[in-house]
């Protein structure tokens, strides 16, 4: 029987509203360090058809444009910390619901997902996506704060994590 890797499949969420990368570089080193196959996903929300043309396109073509750019970047990120070729899925939707559908039914070992600190009021009237999918996802799942990146330039030792 082949021996298994810890984790074999990873899935990295990512968006543009989340300025900080560290939940990027830290999928990248986990791939990288498991050999673990990488697919980086970013939802974004549907754009009503009730606006019609050309406002439609208007609205939509730029976001889609943003997320590839996103998802371009994220790419570049988690190569550079050694992860294989990753592949890139966008989609359309409510992401809570997208990203933890997508964890659950293709086959992945751990999903990847930043998180910033808006306190529980922000949090309360904005939601939160990392939560939404923690909550639903039948994966484990890494939630990686932004202040990570703070922590360790502190000082704190984190060889053992990736």
């Amino acid at each position: 029987m082949p021996s298994r890797s810890m984790f074999n499949k990873i899935l990295l969420a990512v968006g543009s509203d989340n300025p900080s990368w560290e939940h990027v570089h830290v999928a990248g080193r986990l791939a990288a360090r498991f050999g673990a196959q990488l697919t980086i996903v970013s939802v974004h929300r549907a754009v009503s058809q009730a606006l019609g043309e050309p406002q439609y396109s208007q609205t939509l073509l730029p976001r889609l444009d943003e997320v590839e750019t996103v998802l371009e970047s994220a790419r570049s990120i988690a190569m550079a910390e050694g992860a294989a070729e990753p592949s890139t899925e966008s989609l359309e939707g409510d992401p809570v619901e997208r990203i933890a559908t997508l964890a659950d039914g293709g086959g992945f070992d751990l999903l990847v997902i930043g998180t910033r600190q808006r306190g529980r009021i922000g949090s309360a009237l904005l939601g939160s996506v990392s939560a939404g999918v923690a909550a639903h996802a039948h994966v484990p799942v890494l939630v990686v704060p932004e202040s990570a990146t703070a922590v360790r330039k502190g000082g704190a030792d984190t060889s053992g994590v990736a």
